[in-house]
């Protein structure tokens, strides 16, 4: 199967677990990732659905993912901000970074597939349709420092911790639609029945009113027969 391999990690016994944002020249983008292979297995099992993932094709790379804002969809991205994706993943590469012409694959992070049997950092997808590509001739080193100067480091439990604020939001938000839901269907029913008691009773009225026209008619009918 298809699979991408993460950049390598730490040698070192004791390591801090990191995870770098950065800001993208359009203030509604967020980039970020983790510092080797153990971020990217924490980023890969916390992502949002919204969140895409970009990587050097067939090279060993960081895991860069972008957040896209609301109403954004994955061909939306501006040109700009791509190329700040496809340049950062490029300078975290080690091979790719020295190379030219080279190849980004990106996806939305709900098509990874990570199985249990691939390695710390390794990644497959879901549909290898759905791969998107991109080209960097070269890099561009005024980009690069650009997208390093707003470089802000956070602890990797934070992303677990976003995660699950975002899922209660999103709770939060599922109940109130359903409740607003229902409330609707309460007062759709309630209506519905003000309106067949309404019927019921100008029925009721009609039949009310051909009787004691019946009565009448019948009275003056007594009253001719009587004379």
């Amino acid at each position: 199967g298809y699979l991408v391999e993460g950049s390598r990690g730490s040698s070192a016994c004791k390591r801090r677990d990191m995870v770098f944002f950065y800001s993208s020249i359009d203030k509604r983008f967020v980039f970020y990732m983790g510092r080797d292979k153990h971020e990217n297995e924490l980023l890969i099992k916390y992502g949002w659905k919204k969140d895409v993932w970009f990587h050097v094709d067939n090279l060993s790379s960081a895991h860069v993912y972008l957040r896209l804002p609301k109403g954004v969809k994955i061909a939306d991205i501006p040109a700009e901000v791509l190329e700040e994706c496809a340049q950062l993943v490029k300078a975290n590469s080690i091979k790719g970074n020295k190379e030219k012409n080279v190849k980004i694959v990106y996806t939305m992070w709900k098509n990874l597939h990570k199985r249990n049997s691939m390695e710390i950092g390794q990644i497959g997808f879901h549909d290898t349709k759905k791969l998107r590509y991109v080209k960097v001739e070269a890099r561009k080193n005024e980009i690069v420092n650009r997208i390093n100067k707003t470089k802000e480091e956070k602890d990797s439990s934070y992303i677990k911790k976003s995660w699950e604020e975002m899922k209660r939001k999103q709770r939060a938000r599922e109940k109130a639609k359903k409740k607003k839901e229902a409330e609707a269907l309460k007062k759709k029913i309630q209506v519905e029945k003000e309106k067949a008691e309404l019927r019921e009773y100008k029925t009721l009225d009609l039949e009310e009113g051909d009787l004691n026209t019946d009565l009448k008619m019948t009275a003056e009918e007594f009253e001719d027969d009587f004379m």
